[in-house]
């Protein structure tokens, strides 16, 4: 089955070839991700750090291509290290650590570019699962926590932005699943297509609303105010 012409391709990430960086102030925790982290993936390094400014001088000063970070970290908030990590590079993939799971932090994380989250509370194979999706180019939610309809829309759409109007009915297809945090694979599974041609449709999706990465389009799709 064929589908539209690629025009780039969503990208997955080695984690052999990455620098993972854990930022949780719980000792216990933070060991153990990191333990888990390296027996699971073998990064080619892992910084783990306790609060938040020595863990965003270090993301500022080296290459990082994974962060797991918690919220309510010592020294600085985890939101603004979140901030300036990405408004140094976009291309960093952000894993949020939180004891604070209620229904509007989906759209506020969307918002900053977190790529998913993950309930401290959980069992400790959901980072795990969280870390595995989002570094083969998807997104991931603490299951009792999704994110999902208008009442989680970020704000109307802005004078200007792409409305879901310009897409076809197999692209709002995949936009949609794409916002809920599935990747490529996962998609071509549901819709009975192919993988590549999955990844021809999000590519054109991605061209027609101007955005780069997953986690743009999720929010996006949110603006659109759409489940």
């Amino acid at each position: 089955m064929t589908g539209p012409t690629p025009t780039s391709k969503p990208a997955s990430l080695d984690p052999t070839t990455c620098h993972f960086v854990v930022v949780e102030d719980e000792s216990l925790l933070r060991d153990l991700l990191a333990n888990s982290l390296s027996q699971t993936f073998a990064p080619a390094a892992l910084h783990a750090f306790a609060e938040g400014r020595a863990a965003l001088r270090h993301c500022l000063s080296h290459p990082v291509q994974l962060l797991l970070v918690d919220l309510g970290l010592p020294g600085l908030d985890g939101r603004e290290v979140i901030r300036q990590v990405r408004a140094r590079d976009a291309r960093v993939r952000v894993i949020v650590l939180t004891a604070q799971a209620d229904a509007a932090l989906p759209a506020e994380l969307i918002a900053l570019g977190v790529a998913g989250f993950v309930d401290k509370g959980s069992p400790l194979e959901h980072a795990m699962r969280a870390v595995e999706r989002v570094l083969a180019g998807g997104m991931y939610f603490f299951a009792g926590v999704m994110p999902q309809g208008s009442r989680f829309a970020l704000h109307p759409s802005a004078p200007g932005r792409v409305s879901a109007a310009v897409l076809s009915a197999r692209e709002r297809d995949v936009a949609r699943l794409v916002a809920s945090g599935l990747t490529s694979k996962e998609i071509a599974q549901q819709l009975a297509l192919s993988v590549r041609t999955v990844d021809n449709y999000r590519a054109n999706v991605m061209q027609k609303v101007g955005v780069r990465d997953a986690v743009s389009l999720a929010r996006w799709w949110l603006e659109q105010g759409r489940a």
